[in-house]
């Protein structure tokens, strides 16, 4: 029984890495010896939730389980000047490294240093593409608005395609190969949960509308050991959550056999026996978001 606890341990641990990212770091002070002992807090900028812990004895720190978002960092120590760094981005499954030199001066002292748009990934070996809510929404997708079609933007995948019937797949999954691996040793998590059609395993079961999804995180080599089951691609997908902030969209999309070239194998006949140059064929999606606070820096939805 007690083995069995621990394996179950294990495997939640494996799914909120996957989930969420990590902030590290080392600190020290203006002469290069480290600070023990230093509190290091990091706090989302959109919800307000933080997360705090301290150095250890060689001055490193690591704070696990951190949701995708912009983040304000601060290290205090007492004899030391605080040292603030704005505008740190964690995503899905990656670790963003925050190092500081403190100098010594009141806690009141403030120094504040601007993050990068984007941090080395220096703490790990894998190969990744990411795919922020922004190139998602805005760069063209295929006519059912699937964010699989940018797949075609991960270096060594195939054109992303639809394989089976819409009876097969509702939500007109795609499927690709990456780096010439068979197509169904691909892995999805959506929200950390494992995501594929069992009977059809090249597919995902479901398909997030793009307009939910936060980002997009696809990794082709050098995976992680919590990122099983994968051997061509391990796809991340994080829908969106609420902030401290009301935010929402509506959209529409539509388009008819008048966008579309004349299907190639359309018989010569056919205008003579329907009366019009093409097939019929409408196609509307139609939704919106809304999302925000329940219980301000607390409950989101």
């Amino acid at each position: 029984m007690t083995v069995l606890l621990t394996i179950g341990l294990g495997a939640q641990l494996a799914v909120a890495q996957v989930l969420y990212g990590t902030i590290v770091g080392n600190i020290k002070d203006e002469s290069g010896a480290v600070v023990p002992q230093a509190t290091v807090t990091a706090t989302n900028t959109e919800t307000g939730l933080s997360s705090e812990t301290a150095t250890n004895e060689n001055g490193d720190y690591t704070i696990q389980n951190v949701q995708p978002g912009m983040y304000d960092v601060k290290i205090t120590k007492q004899g030391f000047s605080t040292f603030s760094r704005t505008g740190v981005p964690v995503t899905t499954n990656f670790v963003s490294r925050i190092e500081a030199a403190l100098k010594v001066g009141e806690v009141t002292d403030v120094v504040t240093v601007t993050s990068d748009a984007t941090l080395l990934q220096s703490d790990s070996a894998e190969v990744k593409t990411e795919l922020s809510a922004k190139e998602i929404n805005t760069l063209p997708l295929n006519q059912y608005r699937n964010y699989q079609a940018l797949l075609d933007l991960v270096p060594g995948s195939t054109p992303a395609m639809t394989q089976n019937s819409i009876v097969d797949t509702p939500g007109r999954a795609l499927t690709t190969n990456v780096n010439g691996t068979p197509r169904n040793i691909n892995s999805t998590r959506t929200d950390g949960a494992v995501n594929v059609n069992v009977w059809l395993p090249h597919h995902t079961a479901y398909v997030a509308p793009s307009e939910t999804i936060q980002e997009v995180v696809v990794t082709t080599s050098s995976f992680d050991a919590e990122q099983g089951l994968a051997g061509g691609a391990a796809i991340s997908v994080q829908t969106k959550s609420g902030t401290n902030d009301f935010h929402g969209s509506a959209f529409g999309y539509h388009t008819n056999q008048r966008f579309r070239a004349r299907p190639f194998f359309l018989p010569s006949n056919f205008e003579q026996l329907n009366g019009r140059k093409k097939p019929v064929g409408n196609l509307d999606i139609f939704g919106g978001t809304l999302g925000g606070p329940i219980l301000r820096d607390k409950l989101f939805f």
